[in-house]
């Protein structure tokens, strides 16, 4: 298991029960695959240096958490499907 930091910019739209329920839903996503979550910061939202996916601005927040690094790969492919995750990001952190 190792420790990463993700990156996420959620569509801005979102009502804050919305934006918890995607949250909680990557969340699951790491869960399933043996991860361990650890603790969400949470920037709010911010002007994007480009338009992503018609959008303008972003919610931002990052999660700290623990997983194997082979699931790595499935959780991107999984987030890439979620249609109010923008973008994202996963950083491995320093052990």
């Amino acid at each position: 298991m190792r420790n990463y930091e993700g990156a996420f910019i959620f569509r801005p739209s979102l009502d804050d029960a919305g934006l918890e329920e995607e949250m909680g839903s990557v969340e699951e996503l790491i869960k399933a695959d043996g991860g361990e979550i650890k603790e969400w910061d949470k920037w709010g939202k911010r002007r994007l240096s480009f338009e992503i996916k018609g959008e303008n601005d972003g919610y931002y927040a990052f999660l700290t958490f623990e997983v194997d690094p082979a699931a790595i790969a499935r959780l991107v492919e999984a987030y890439r499907l979620r249609e109010n995750i923008l973008r994202n990001m996963n950083i491995v952190m320093d052990q």
